[in-house]
């Protein structure tokens, strides 16, 4: 997920290393990138959530990561059945916490409680 505002920026970096970025869910070889406080298709309930990264330390190196809560909302907004098996992995592990769940709006808490609910 990036800011749409630096688009060009990542396109730059993305040429230089060789990746190849795609705005086509049919393209399976290249990076699909997803632009925060924006809604993916007209019919998400929801925008993104804002790019708001985390610096944390692992193995010795300094990374950014998204928040639990801003990954939790994202999926729960696409709510594709990949992402439904992501919550539900999470969620098993202990990563959505009552915390969590109290910032979700009334729809994403139902979707939360649906998923939950599924085998």
């Amino acid at each position: 997920m990036i800011r749409r505002g630096d688009l060009e920026k990542v396109i730059i970096v993305a040429e230089e290393h060789g990746i190849r970025l795609s705005d086509s869910n049919r393209d399976r070889d290249a990076i699909h990138l997803l632009f925060s406080d924006e809604k993916v298709k007209a019919a998400q309930i929801e925008p993104n959530p804002p790019l708001t990264p985390e610096q944390v330390e692992a193995r010795g190196q300094t990374v950014w990561i998204i928040p639990i809560r801003n990954l939790v909302r994202m999926k729960l907004t696409t709510n594709r059945l990949v992402d439904q098996v992501h919550i539900k992995d999470m969620d098993e592990v202990g990563l959505i916490t009552p915390e969590i769940e109290r910032t979700l709006s009334p729809e994403l808490l139902k979707r939360l409680q649906d998923t939950r609910q599924r085998e």
